[in-house]
């Protein structure tokens, strides 16, 4: 399990509004009280904020406002002694325009580092060399009056790729990875890894307002040349001692594109997130089955990664909400992904029922210098809400994003005392998944529910305990035929594990679900 942490949100521990690297050091207690295994810290370097953090300005330091290298040492320090991992979000495809690298490249077309961005000279007409789209927006393409070409961006103009094909580049971002591991990381979350490399031949774009997503093309993503970049990675993470890791946004088109994130011989990311999965906004029992299926039968015997929330990702509250049945439906698609098998990402808040901020929260968000606008994905970034009083528990002063209004009851401290909370929903499904062998290693079995509307599953281990898993996807009472079991016999001692449905039954064949239950039910073969 892995929670993703976004710390200008997360605890702010001087009370300048902005979350910090002690913050999180603040909250370890409560990380290990939940029972995760490692924490994401999206990117806390130096950076302009032109997209708060993925922009750059230096791979080894320590934005101000998150604290110091000492913060950090700190943080992983505290977080080894209870068992807590702590992986960098490592930003590949691109670095801000301020970084020193790239304002060496521009400086002149012999600059020893030209080459370490992509540059290519303008079209004939004087234009764009391409007609790409960025994934933000306008064209890929920003021309640089001095030196007289472009460069290429797949995200934002402040955000120039990097050249992976020259070596001093790939040189230097691997002595990054060695810093960091130096200073106590576990391993890296490996940024946009998808658009290493673009097509040489630069082709235009024939659909270039239709067709596949623009991040998705197969002229600026999913490069056969990435995968060299990415097993030398891996090398550099297996050396490292206490079995580092690389946790991969891998956005796929297929779940065959998907296996070949692995790599050809599970040589490249250990985990690549399953954006099949959690891109997945609307609640639909055959396609949720379908993926489930998939990610356990078609990705080579890899571990499959889960998650719906992040911090390009709305809430899983407002995703799947439908404004009557919301608890249940948090509880629902949190067992969903902590039951399935594999990796499973949390997202801060996740565990609380934490919404997007609405509109009317966010009117009057304060902008300034280095927040010229605000971002749309601003909703699911909103700070943590540990408490019931002003700030939330999160800061004493003004806060970056306004902390929701339904912190007042939606909170860490009042859901903590409430049995009956998502909060201790959450605790009870992570201790099952800690605790018992079958939802802990144990296989994926893919069974029927016999009912459009229901997606039925078991997770079976080796000495023949199981925990069948089912979760009814509509808002009407469901009943269910169980099929798929393993010689067509059902098995025997039902016991209800746990359940969302306060009149739950034990009947492994027929069993009968509420609107938007969901149900966890041990068992053993006969």
């Amino acid at each position: 399990m892995i929670y993703e942490i976004y710390p200008r949100s997360f605890q702010d521990s001087n009370g300048d509004g902005i979350g910090d690297l002690k913050g999180i050091t603040q909250r370890l207690d409560y990380l290990q009280s939940l029972g995760i295994d490692a924490i994401w810290v999206t990117p806390f370097f130096p950076s302009p904020n032109a997209d708060f953090g993925y922009d750059v300005a230096d791979y080894t330091g320590v934005a101000p406002e998150y604290g110091t290298m000492a913060d950090w040492d700190e943080l992983t320090r505290q977080a080894r002694k209870r068992g807590i991992r702590v992986l960098v979000d490592f930003v590949l495809n691109h670095s801000s325009d301020q970084h020193p690298w790239f304002k060496e490249a521009r400086a002149s077309r012999t600059n020893p580092k030209r080459d370490w961005y992509v540059w290519h000279d303008p079209a004939p007409n004087g234009g764009p060399p391409t007609n790409w789209e960025s994934i933000f927006g306008g064209s890929t393409w920003e021309y640089d009056a001095a030196t007289k070409q472009y460069y290429y961006h797949i995200f934002l103009k402040q955000q120039p790729d990097l050249n992976w094909a020259n070596p001093g580049l790939q040189k230097a971002m691997h002595d990054v990875m060695r810093f960091w591991l130096a200073h106590g990381a576990s391993g890296f979350r490996l940024d946009a890894t998808p658009y290493l490399f673009e097509d040489p031949t630069w082709p235009n774009d024939p659909d270039v307002k239709g067709g596949p997503s623009v991040g998705l093309k197969p002229y600026n993503s999913g490069r056969e040349e990435s995968h060299a970049i990415l097993r030398e990675m891996r090398r550099i993470v297996d050396a490292a001692p206490g079995q580092a890791i690389l946790l991969g946004e891998s956005s796929t088109p297929t779940i065959d594109d998907l296996a070949k994130v692995y790599g050809s011989k599970a040589d490249e990311i250990n985990l690549p997130m399953n954006f099949l999965y959690g891109n997945l906004t609307h609640l639909d029992a055959k396609v949720f089955k379908r993926q489930l299926d998939d990610a356990h039968s078609r990705l080579r015997g890899q571990p499959p990664v889960f998650f719906f929330s992040s911090h390009d990702h709305s809430r899983q509250w407002t995703a799947f909400g439908d404004g009557v049945h919301d608890d249940a439906i948090a509880r629902l698609t949190a067992a969903m992904t902590l039951t399935a098998g594999g990796t499973a990402l949390m997202y801060y808040g996740e565990e609380i029922g934490m919404a997007d901020l609405t509109a009317a929260e966010l009117k009057d968000v304060p902008l300034g210098p280095k927040r010229v606008v605000a971002d749309k994905r601003d909703p699911e970034r909103s700070p943590m809400q540990w408490t019931g009083t002003a700030g939330g528990g999160f800061t004493t002063g003004s806060p970056w994003l306004p902390v929701a209004q339904a912190a007042a009851t939606t909170n860490v401290a009042a859901q903590s005392a409430d049995p009956h909370s998502i909060l201790n929903w959450y605790r009870q499904l992570l201790t099952l998944r800690r605790d018992l062998p079958a939802l802990r290693e144990g296989s994926y079995v893919p069974l029927e529910s016999g009912n459009a509307d229901v997606v039925a599953f078991a997770r079976l281990d080796r000495s023949g305990q199981g925990v069948l898993v089912l979760l009814n996807m509509s808002a009407a009472q469901q009943r269910l035929a169980i099929s798929g079991w393993a010689g067509g016999h059902v098995p025997s001692d039902g016991r209800v594990l746990l359940t969302s449905q306060p009149d739950a039954t034990v009947d492994l064949a027929n069993p009968v679900l509420a609107p938007f239950a969901t149900r966890l039910v041990a068992f053993r073969v006969r």
